[in-house]
């Protein structure tokens, strides 16, 4: 009996020990299944961009892969993607960054990540792709020299600014982007020396000597092998780069931390230097007050509210907008009341206008809180590219900007990151006065319901307009609030495969409730004006311009001082009208009870 009860006993020890071994396998499996992509040991992934999209960091990355073959761009668990020049040991791969920031090559924000938040590489300038492999990392490992010394920077083609008309501006223009509509950065003159970086179309990416890098137009860029240009003449300094140097901002600006939807990590590091190979004291989220004390090249010193000061980089930050009870030593914008008995009429307006003309007049803002919400959708993955949707959101948010909103900006936004821009815009306007939003992309309808397409959708089956859209009427219904003014612009009439992929999927005796254009949403019971940009049931035009027709309107006109909204409309709907030859007529539908004015 005890020799059975032995047996027995032994035999359920070897199970235990065989389950035990099969779970460890089990979690094993597992944890190699959502492994992250780490290199190991004391080594790490060179990081100099993030960006929300695929398309747009693949774009990115074939800039830098004839440079950089080892260039790569891994989806992150947060939704972006990174583009990665490849991994290291250190300290070598510091100084190799150090190289590389020194000669422009990279931007000043680059910095070193482990890959513990990377899942997989969607693109590699050496064809490996998928998860962590030991032939992805073979493929993207920047080797040092047998020497043991740090890896030289990869030689960059050197040219000059060239081609100049000395009877126009006479100056290169140094943008965000390689397009007009980016911001200027800088005004370079004539035999500027450059290092180009990169291309997109008609535009280099470039470098200048004090570290700063953008784009610049190709046709006034020489490049001439081992030619050393002279350096700018004195004749115009206005035009000449600046150089790296520290200056005092005198008196102190006062600013905040401004959007960080490109940094993937939504924070801005505050550091104990000018760049980023100091230490990161703390991280600052968007809308952070702060104060601008000291400019180093493109990074400031500056101070937080609770006496903290650090080095923060000078792209994430903006300038605050004038207090009106400020303190006698901050200028105000706008009429000065005390000095109108002493000047002739209207002589002091002149004046603000003309040592500000780019500062909205906030003493012509009618009072309270407004708030917008911009979104503009691009980039389709699965749709041809609309080129005019980014700029229509970029070029209204920063009139709406002027016109004394708070602008929260989506551009080129997937589903997730378009749920999350209208639940920040949600919370935003509780207690706004005024509640605008616009949207620029594709749209459909559907028994008479309109949905907003995010730039990864695929409408494939039926279920996607459940699980890959977002429907209009629930941004509508947030927006109505007793006691709030709601305006609601949609230029999303565009020509859409998509819906035409959808209607098809769902077959002959369903499609039929996928219809043209948009469908006409009631204004409810809400004080709510809702703008299309073409008649409901209607295609718009995308446009041959930087904007569309409907978009190139209302930007004409929304800054126009003392014009009511629905006149405005009008106005709107005439130019489109005359700009499409009669082909596209805007439409709107107004419960407004009372009037609206966006500048009195």
């Amino acid at each position: 009996m005890h020799q059975l009860e032995h047996s027995a006993a032994r035999r359920l020890k070897r199970l235990g020990l065989v389950l035990a071994a099969l779970a460890c396998l089990f979690v094993t499996a597992i944890q190699e299944t959502s492994a992250a992509v780490i290199p190991g040991g004391n080594s790490g992934w060179l990081i100099v961009a993030s960006r929300p999209n695929a398309t747009d960091a693949i774009n990115l990355a074939r800039s830098y892969a004839n440079r950089f073959p080892q260039t790569t761009v891994f989806q992150s668990n947060n939704g972006w993607y990174a583009v990665s020049l490849g991994w290291m040991n250190q300290p070598a791969g510091d100084r190799y960054k150090a190289n590389l920031l020194s000669s422009g090559a990279i931007p000043g924000d680059s910095y070193f990540h482990n890959g513990q938040r990377f899942q997989f590489s969607v693109w590699s300038a050496s064809g490996v792709t998928g998860g962590a492999s030991q032939s992805l990392f073979a493929s993207t490992r920047i080797t040092p020299p047998p020497s043991g010394g740090s890896v030289p920077a990869p030689s960059l083609e050197q040219a000059y600014v060239s081609g100049l008309d000395p009877r126009g501006d006479n100056f290169l223009s140094l943008r965000t982007g390689p397009s007009t509509r980016y911001r200027e950065i800088a005004r370079m003159g004539l035999n500027t020396p450059l290092t180009i970086l990169g291309r997109s179309g008609s535009w280099l990416n470039v470098a200048l000597r004090d570290g700063r890098s953008g784009w610049a137009y190709g046709k006034y860029i020489a490049s001439v092998p081992g030619y050393a240009p002279a350096p700018p003449t004195t004749s115009a300094p206005a035009t000449a780069p600046p150089a790296v140097a520290q200056r005092s901002i005198t008196p102190p600006r006062r600013g905040v931390v401004g959007s960080l939807t490109d940094t993937g990590d939504n924070f801005l590091s505050l550091r104990t230097g000018a760049g980023t190979r100091f230490d990161e004291i703390a991280r600052l989220l968007e809308g952070t007050e702060i104060t601008m004390l000291t400019q180093q090249g493109a990074w400031f010193e500056i101070e937080l509210t609770n006496g903290m000061r650090g080095w923060a980089y000078g792209r994430y930050l903006e300038a605050a907008k004038p207090r009106q009870t400020a303190s006698p030593s901050v200028p105000t914008i706008g009429p000065d009341t005390s000095q109108q008995t002493q000047n002739t009429p209207g002589q002091a307006q002149n004046e603000a206008a003309s040592t500000s003309p780019k500062l909205p007049d906030l003493g012509a803002l009618p009072e309270g809180k407004r708030v917008a919400l911009v979104i503009g959708n691009s980039a389709y993955e699965y749709a041809p590219f609309l080129p005019n949707p980014k700029n229509d959101a970029t070029d209204l948010m920063d009139s709406l900007k002027r016109l004394g909103f708070t602008v929260i900006v989506g551009l080129d936004q997937s589903k997730v990151a378009m749920e999350g821009t209208v639940r920040t815009y949600v919370r935003a306007i509780q207690d706004a006065d005024v509640a605008l939003f616009f949207y620029a992309g594709h749209a459909m309808q559907l028994s008479g319901k309109n949905y907003l397409i995010p730039i990864d959708a695929k409408l494939e089956d039926e279920t996607a307009v459940d699980f890959e859209t977002i429907e209009l009427g629930t941004v509508l219904d947030y927006m109505n609030a007793p006691g709030r003014l709601s305006i609601a612009l949609l230029d999303a009439c565009r020509d859409n495969p998509l819906s035409r992929r959808f209607s098809r999927s769902l077959g002959a005796s369903r499609s039929s409730r996928v219809e043209r254009g948009l469908a006409a949403p009631q204004a409810g019971g809400g004080n709510i004006l809702i703008g299309f940009a073409t008649a409901p049931g209607e295609v718009a035009l995308d446009g041959d311009e930087d904007n569309s027709p409907f978009t190139t309107a209302l930007l004409d006109h929304i800054e126009t001082p003392g014009l009511e909204i629905e006149i405005m409309m009008k106005r709107v709907k005439a130019d489109v009208y005359d700009s499409t030859r009669g082909t596209q007529s805007p439409w709107h539908n107004s419960a407004l009870r009372r009037e609206f004015y966006f500048k009195n």
